[in-house]
């Protein structure tokens, strides 16, 4: 089945991506990009860094540059001035494809008949403007793979909020309000379970270049260390992705219908999971194999 990864590029994006790119009985046939964790230009040399780190021929086509309604909201604090942990990794000769992200997921979709995968890393407007365009899209994609939502509202973004569903609410609604088979890998998930300093910079200590881009990439892990005082490292996107690569990943999850909350007050961006009632739109993963993930992780960069 081939696949589309959607993704605002830093540095868990980054490592998620290399998954995906080393596994080798899945099919990427896209890479689109939106703005979130850095500016929508740097997100498409990182993925241009990342596929030139291979050689992959894969298409990259650029989405939007701004949420759907609200300002825009970066995480540069977080990933670096350049998404790539400041490491001067960022640069490629890749330009993205003329086509906007949002037509070339519904472009797909329609190829594929119905047999098309998309797994989602940053916030969802290139997706929800692709519904807009195409009300049908849903129904013509098998599978869904969000990283977002925080389900036990322990948001990173806000007190409630994940920040990819923080960065455009109304994009996140679109989504979830349209999609009915949704796969969500939230935030407390990779909260609650992260990788061990120990087992970071073991994969960081190779000779490779994959490795030698991962060491330079994560350095910034030891600012995430003493910023926030953290007793490993959290990797949402690393964890979605290994999801969609394996669903042996997933150890516990739950099935429930998720709205996201587009008020203005200090709810907004909340994704309000309801495991009662009768239609659920997700799966919400709650507990993984974090050593099986961790080992698919490393087995992509050494």
């Amino acid at each position: 089945m081939p696949w589309v990864i959607d993704t605002d590029a830093g540095v868990d994006d980054a490592i998620g991506l290399m998954m995906a790119l080393a596994s080798t009985n899945f099919d990427l046939a896209a890479i689109t990009t939106v703005n979130g964790n850095v500016p929508l230009e740097r997100v498409n040399v990182n993925v241009g860094a990342v596929l030139d780190l291979v050689g992959a021929p894969i298409p990259i086509y650029a989405g939007c540059d701004r949420p759907m309604v609200q300002p825009v909201v970066r995480a540069e604090d977080f990933h670096g001035a350049d998404g790539l942990g400041d490491a001067g990794l960022s640069r490629t000769t890749r330009t993205p494809h003329p086509q906007h992200a949002a037509l070339a997921i519904s472009a797909l979709a329609r190829q594929h008949a119905g047999n098309l995968g998309i797994i989602a890393l940053g916030p969802l407007t290139n997706l929800a403007l692709a519904c807009n365009l195409d009300p049908d899209l849903p129904m013509r994609c098998s599978q869904v793979v969000v990283m977002g939502c925080a389900w036990q509202a322990r948001g990173n973004q806000t007190p409630v909020a994940e920040f990819n569903v923080a960065a455009d609410p109304e994009s996140a609604r679109v989504v979830f309000d349209r999609f009915e088979r949704i796969t969500v890998l939230p935030w407390e998930t990779a909260l609650d379970q992260m990788m061990p300093f120990e087992q970071l910079a073991q994969i960081a200590s190779g000779s490779s270049p994959r490795a030698q881009f991962f060491a330079a990439m994560t350095r910034i892990v030891q600012v995430w260390r003493q910023r926030f005082h953290l007793p490993g490292v959290p990797l949402p996107d690393p964890l979605a992705v290994a999801v969609a690569l394996d669903e042996r990943v997933i150890t516990e999850s739950i099935h429930a219908r998720v709205h996201i909350d587009t008020s203005q007050g200090i709810g907004r961006g909340l994704s309000a999971i309801d495991p009662r009632h009768p239609s659920p739109n997700a799966r919400i993963v709650t507990r993984v194999d974090a050593e099986r993930a961790w080992a698919m992780i490393a087995s992509a960069w050494a």
